[in-house]
């Protein structure tokens, strides 16, 4: 899938962006642990490692974007504020960026969010605003919003500071193992792929890089086989975290261009890679959290020896899912 010349839209996310911006994060995050798992190594036949940004204080790698773009604004800029739309995990990385930052902050959410990050949210001291019954409708609420207020609309993924931000993971990566070969990644909107891809691209172009979504939000691999940003007519999957209708215009680009291929997961395959990640590892993922574990399972034949990297995404489930997925067989 790479393309043979480097696209424009890799200039808007350069490695020593991605670097500069690694080091800044450190103020706020510590690196993420990369997990060396023996018994999804037995299971899979390959090397897994598990790359856990479950650990940061909103429980999803999405802070790292949202730190990076609220660094980069002027203080004037952040003295308007800004307003964002999200499923639930980017609102609470807003809300914990602007909180670091001491800016006011409002989040439009779907009416169907997640309980438990909406209250996160609100906990960090944002406010939250439920419109519509999806992403694409809270996101039309929040856009209208940004005309009247004059704030800084934060995108959830195709915003170049987001995607340096999420981009830091692959930095992180390459310093814990240098020599990966294969890194999974979830994919929504595109802007997590996107940042690890653009920087392994130009710093280890050797190192594969797989995305994955749900097989009912696979707006990505649809978009990919059309030669241009599809938008899906119905979305549907319990992966909050996936559930973009498109992907971003930018974000398109640097996929097209630096990933080497699309897989698409199955509800049950998600709620099986949840189980077995908490029965085998202890530790907790939300769908979105464990699709690339899921496809590691279920989707990828990996060779013998090859050190692959799952991105263990995010860990906000509520409790009704975590059953769900521990009578998952």
């Amino acid at each position: 899938m790479h393309e043979t010349s480097t696209p424009a839209a890799i200039q808007a996310v350069e490695p020593e962006a991605i670097e500069r911006a690694t080091v800044e994060l450190r103020d706020h995050l510590p690196p993420s642990p990369l997990q060396y798992s023996r018994a999804f190594t037995a299971k899979a036949g390959c090397h897994v490692y598990l790359k856990i940004e479950t650990v940061h204080p909103t429980r999803a790698f999405k802070v790292r974007g949202a730190l990076n773009k609220l660094a980069r604004m002027r203080p004037e800029e952040r003295a308007s504020g800004v307003i964002t739309a999200s499923a639930g995990n980017h609102g609470q990385g807003v809300a914990y960026a602007a909180q670091a930052f001491q800016v006011p902050a409002t989040v439009y959410v779907p009416d169907n969010a997640n309980r438990f990050k909406v209250q996160a949210i609100k906990r960090m001291g944002s406010r939250v605003v439920h419109a519509g019954r999806t992403y694409a409708e809270a996101y039309a609420e929040a856009m209208r919003a940004r005309e009247a207020s004059g704030a800084t609309f934060v995108h959830a993924f195709d915003d170049p500071d987001v995607i340096v931000g999420q981009g830091t993971i692959a930095v992180e990566l390459l310093e814990q193992l240098p020599a990966v070969d294969t890194v999974i990644v979830p994919v929504g909107g595109g802007g997590l792929i996107s940042g690890i891809a653009a920087y392994l691209q130009a710093r280890r172009p050797s190192t594969r890089v797989v995305g994955v979504e749900p097989a009912g939000a696979d707006a990505m691999t649809r978009s990919l086989a059309a030669g241009r940003p599809v938008v899906l007519d119905r979305v549907d999957t319990m992966a909050d975290g996936l559930a973009a209708d498109a992907p971003g215009d930018l974000t398109f680009r640097i996929v097209r261009a630096c990933v080497e291929r699309m897989i698409t997961v199955e509800e049950s395959e998600l709620l099986r890679a949840i189980r077995l990640l908490f029965e085998w590892e202890h530790l907790l993922a939300e769908p979105a959290g464990a699709a690339a574990l899921a496809a590691l399972l279920h989707r990828y034949a990996p060779e013998p020896d090859e050190r692959v990297v799952v991105i263990l995404s995010g860990a906000n489930l509520t409790e009704e899912l975590m059953l769900q997925a521990l009578k998952a067989r």
